[in-house]
């Protein structure tokens, strides 16, 4: 998520407390503005914002340029009704206008990609037959593939998919380390990895385990590439430091294959993560699948998830920021909605630090919570 000033009205402190003078000058605007001090700016917005009257706020308007947010966001944000928006339209800007193009080419990179793998996999016995290949990921093959050791053109492009099918294979871990046979010392080598030698085994501790995994799994497609997933939670849970990379790796592989955002609960959990990516594996298939049978974009664009991203262009005034801040700041705001406000807060305390000085969840500002029984229990329930 980004969130930016685009615009907002020049010098917005100063305008609030001119139209706040105004009511009790006999004075015109012109001459309050051009007499308005920084000490008299600071004390009228002090004053307004402590006895509450906010009308004065309102002459003031900020404009926000917002990528990367979900249709499940914009469905709560346009709830603020005194604001303008500008929303990307996902009937003009087709996300997955390459997917359609490139749909052949696609296929066979991953083709290659996934054969490199299983030739990894199938220097081990136990997958170095056609049948259990089969059996482990539903797919047919020539035994013939699994017994050629050419390994040229893995060397040029599919290195990565060749070592993690190794990796599956012959992986064993411990807290912080992973351990392979001496016999995979050279393809490590080719692949720039650093180890040490320890009785005859492959030794990758700490920053260097983390450096192997990012290897193996940061280039793959996690929705047609070959890998196991029990490999990856075992590896997970053994190297310290690794998941928090891997979750950076997979937002962004969910932004680019789905055009969709990663949830902030969903990210708590690697298996959670994995049922979210089937369901937009599935929304993205009977989509291409519609389109490609020649039902209109605007119309197979229903099938796509409320995660689909969007941008928006929105134009608040003060004191609708305000009531947006006190609402969605609270921590019992949904999560993207809430670092959206955080995000937004934050930007304009740049602009009209006084002006926004008690903007935010209410508790901050009344040293208590409004909220009742649903507090979260950050502040005390009542006033004392």
């Amino acid at each position: 998520m980004k969130v930016k000033i685009l615009t907002h009205t020049p010098e917005p402190e100063k305008t609030v407390a001119a139209a706040a003078r105004l009511c009790y000058s006999n004075s015109g605007p012109l001459e309050i503005m051009e007499n308005m001090s920084r000490e008299k700016i600071e004390k009228f917005l002090n004053k307004l914002i402590s006895m509450g009257h906010l009308s004065p706020i309102e002459h003031v308007s900020f404009t926000f340029g917002i990528e990367g947010v979900s249709r499940t966001l914009l469905a709560q944000l346009t709830r603020h009704r005194i604001a303008s928006y500008s929303v990307q339209s996902l009937r003009y800007n087709n996300p997955f206008k390459e997917d359609i193009i490139n749909q052949k080419a696609e296929e066979e990179k991953l083709q290659k990609q996934n054969l490199a793998y299983i030739k990894g996999l199938a220097l081990s016995p136990e997958f170095n037959d056609p049948a259990k290949i089969n059996e482990r990921f539903g797919i047919i093959i020539e035994k013939n593939i699994i017994t050629e050791k050419h390994y040229e053109e893995l060397f040029k492009e599919n290195l990565s998919h060749f070592i993690r099918g190794i990796s599956d294979a012959f992986v064993q871990t411990g807290e912080n380390f992973l351990i392979f046979p001496e016999e995979f010392k050279e393809y490590f080598m080719q692949a720039g990895l650093k180890f040490e030698m320890e009785n005859e085994k492959l030794l990758f501790r700490k920053d260097n385990a983390i450096e192997f995994c990012l290897f193996i799994y940061e280039g793959m497609d996690f929705s047609y590439n070959l890998f196991s997933k029990e490999k990856l939670f075992q590896i997970i849970s053994s190297i310290k430091g690794f998941y928090e990379k891997l979750l950076f790796i997979l937002e962004e592989y969910i932004k680019r294959k789905y055009y969709s955002t990663l949830p902030e609960d969903i990210k708590k959990d690697i298996k959670a993560i994995f049922i979210y990516l089937d369901g937009l594996k599935g929304a993205k298939e009977a989509y291409l699948k519609l389109v490609n049978s020649g039902v209109d974009k605007e119309d197979a664009r229903y099938i796509l998830p409320m995660g689909t991203m969007t941008n928006i262009v929105m134009t608040m005034n003060a004191r609708s920021l305000y009531n947006f801040f006190a609402l969605r700041c609270c921590n019992r705001a949904q999560s993207e909605i809430r670092e959206l406000a955080n995000l937004m807060l934050k930007e304009v305390k740049k602009i009209a630090p006084t002006l926004f000085e008690k903007a935010g969840a209410p508790c901050e500002s009344l040293g208590y919570c409004p909220e009742g029984d649903l507090s979260c229990g950050r502040f005390p329930g009542m006033n004392p």
